[in-house]
């Protein structure tokens, strides 16, 4: 789901130089005040691979009428020249209906996919082969962003395929704002905020479903240091949904630098 992405767009953003780095991450989705979601990611870097892993739940009303569970993993190699993506799978129930994906990337070629139910091609579009070339899967953009060289983590270009859509996102400055600690979030202090730009390329739905491919929608991410001179987290999202405003808050973070375990945030 396109929130769920957009939650951890920056979330490891990790500029350590520690051997080893993990990151605990634990976001809470609302919607009309009402929390409707709530997913707990880990992201590990150390000098020649990453690990992303993200366990995501429906809660409430969400859950009682469409519920959702989701496990997703993405691995891959860090190199000097950048990240190369190895393997991306995402398993879980969407509405009580069982649906998993792998992708395993391929040098010079689009990566291979797997998955289940298979396409139905009078609901979605199919996406070409041309377009899957020279893009990463979701956790690989996660990724990306998180070894960024640049000042400002918001200014970056991504090309996404997730083994059903090909999307591009674009994050863009939006100037720096101070947030307050709410019976929502855990974080207060100084964070900028970056606009989400997005386009779905193919492999959309031929229907809208609950504006999965409404390209004009605002989404707004802050993101801060939880620590001095530490790595950037997103702590708050809002996102225009097909009915509404939806909003993520972080509810915990801590990390762990060389099996030195320390919590950054708590509700």
């Amino acid at each position: 789901m396109r929130w769920l992405f957009l939650g951890l767009i920056g979330g490891a953003l990790l500029a350590s130089k520690a051997d080893a780095r993990e990151l605990d991450l634990s976001y809470t989705i609302y919607f009309g005040g009402l929390s409707v979601a709530a997913f707990d990611s880990k992201i590990a870097v150390d000098r020649s691979a990453y690990r992303v892993t993200t366990n995501a739940r429906s809660l409430g009303i969400l859950d009682f009428f469409f519920p959702i569970e989701v496990t997703s993993e993405g691995t891959g190699q860090v190199t000097g020249k950048g990240i190369k993506p190895e393997t991306y799978r995402s398993n879980g129930t969407f509405g009580g209906e069982p649906r998993r994906i792998t992708l395993t990337s391929r040098a010079g070629a689009a990566p291979a996919v797997v998955m289940h139910p298979p396409r139905d091609p009078v609901k979605r579009d199919a996406v070409p082969e041309d377009l899957q070339l020279g893009t990463i899967d979701p956790y690989a953009a996660v990724v990306s962003l998180a070894l960024t060289r640049k000042a400002n983590p918001c200014q970056e270009e991504l090309r996404v395929f997730n083994g059903r859509t090909r999307t591009d996102f674009r994050l863009s400055h939006a100037g720096s704002d101070i947030l307050e600690k709410t019976d929502y979030s855990a974080f207060s202090g100084p964070a900028e905020l970056c606009t989400v730009a997005y386009e779905t390329l193919a492999g959309g739905y031929k229907k809208p479903w609950f504006g999965e491919d409404k390209t004009d929608a605002v989404t707004r991410l802050w993101v801060a240091r939880l620590t001095e001179g530490g790595s950037w987290v997103p702590v708050r999202l809002e996102s225009e949904g097909p009915f509404g405003m939806i909003v993520g808050h972080i509810t915990g973070a801590s990390e762990r630098v060389d099996l030195a375990e320390r919590v950054l945030l708590k509700p």
